[in-house]
């Protein structure tokens, strides 16, 4: 989907396809329960890496809550959702109570995920970042069973994307990297079968990213 010669029509097709993958694996259900389960107030939600706006609708609905997305490639044509043209490991970003992003962090080099993190601490409280894992197990899962109900496009770049992951341990090691002398606090977690890895990491509301 990053070649820019993809007709918009089949990119539009692609992305439905992704709201409905991380809706049948659970992802925007454990966005969901992250939400609920904060122990404080969840007013308003950034997706980081949003693509067409697909899961930021989902949430909208499900929680009623005030939703904004950033992606590099914005739509131009109308969305449901804001969309704001940005790239998030540098540029400002929303203020929101809590950001995710979903399978962003593969597309990222190291460097680049570190400072993703960082930046968002700067804006947001709490950063719940989903990504693959590379691993066989979920690619042959992948294959057998979502490659053949889904567009040729998103069944091809899910491959590639489970093919770039991180695995846990280096997904730990950038985190922790990029938390290194704050008072941020994250938790590591990967679901059976290697579907999913997360952080979920708690930014200090007195020494932020961006005053450490």
């Amino acid at each position: 989907m990053e070649a820019d010669d993809t007709p918009d029509r089949l990119i539009a097709a692609a992305y439905r396809d992704l709201t409905r993958i991380h809706r049948f694996l659970g992802d925007t259900s454990a966005v969901a329960a992250a939400i609920r389960n904060d122990p404080l107030p969840v007013r308003r939600i950034l997706d980081v890496g949003c693509g067409r706006g697909g899961v930021l609708l989902d949430l909208r609905r499900r929680l009623e809550v005030d939703v904004v997305g950033v992606d590099l490639r914005a739509p131009i044509a109308f969305t449901d959702v804001p969309i704001l043209r940005a790239d998030a490991t540098r540029d400002a970003l929303p203020k929101a109570d809590l950001a995710f992003s979903m399978n962003v962090g593969h597309h990222l080099s190291e460097k680049d995920l570190v400072a993703l993190i960082r930046n968002v601490g700067c804006y947001c409280r709490r950063f719940v970042l989903f990504d693959l894992v590379r691993h066989p197990l979920p690619l042959a899962l992948f294959r057998v069973f979502l490659a053949p109900l889904i567009s040729r496009i998103a069944a091809a770049d899910g491959q590639i994307s489970i093919r770039r992951s991180y695995t846990p341990a280096e997904l730990l090691d950038i985190t922790s990297e990029a938390l290194a002398g704050s008072h941020a606090r994250f938790r590591h977690t990967v679901s059976p079968f290697y579907i999913r890895q997360s952080v979920d990491i708690q930014f200090s509301p007195v020494n932020g990213m961006c005053n450490s």
